[in-house]
């Protein structure tokens, strides 16, 4: 079996992942892991309803875990919203991804977003969109892996693979590498 990296674009509504094969370093699963406030007629408190997305958001790793050998999570690391709900809601997202990760033993590779955008634009003020196209270049297959996903959710997987990119060189990365075998690509 193929050994894996975990790419995430961590947020709370819209998580982008990437599952990327460590030898060939290609993606093999993209997507978007969404979650949705409840519905306000239902009278539930908004901290039920964090938890039960941050449940939805537990499960869908996990699925990934079962069906990946995921040997490392690469991430962009937490962004502080000036929003202190948004604040909330992100540090959830982490809490979750943290816990699985300690539970399953797999280490957490992060880049800061201006690392994400110098990995693969060259350039620390990289815009959304140059982030994508950059990507698309690497990694031209990722087109028909999104098929199942809305357009306007695209910079997410985008976003995730960049982060796969920024921590291609952190010392944990090159030992997992190292680990999968021989390279049969590299996106450098």
């Amino acid at each position: 079996m193929s050994l894996h990296v975990l790419g995430l674009d961590p947020g709370f509504a819209s998580i982008g992942y990437a599952v990327v094969e460590l030898a060939s370093m290609q993606p093999v699963q993209v997507g978007v892991i969404r979650t949705k406030k409840s519905d306000a007629k239902r009278n539930v408190r908004a901290s039920e309803d964090n938890l039960e997305r941050a449940k939805e958001i537990a499960e869908f790793i996990q699925g990934l875990l079962k069906q990946y050998d995921i040997k490392l999570v690469c991430a962009e690391t937490m962004s502080y919203p000036r929003n202190s709900a948004a604040a909330a809601k992100m540090a959830m997202c982490w809490g979750v991804l943290a816990g699985i990760s300690q539970q399953h033993g797999l280490p957490v590779a992060q880049a800061t977003p201006q690392e994400v955008k110098k990995a693969v634009c060259q350039k620390r003020d990289a815009s959304k969109e140059d982030v994508q196209k950059a990507v698309t270049k690497l990694f031209p297959s990722i087109g028909g892996l999104l098929d199942d996903t809305p357009r306007s959710m695209w910079e997410h997987p985008h976003d995730a693979l960049a982060a796969v990119v920024a921590c291609a060189s952190s010392e944990v990365f090159l030992l997992a590498r190292k680990m999968a075998g021989p390279c049969e690509a590299s996106t450098k």
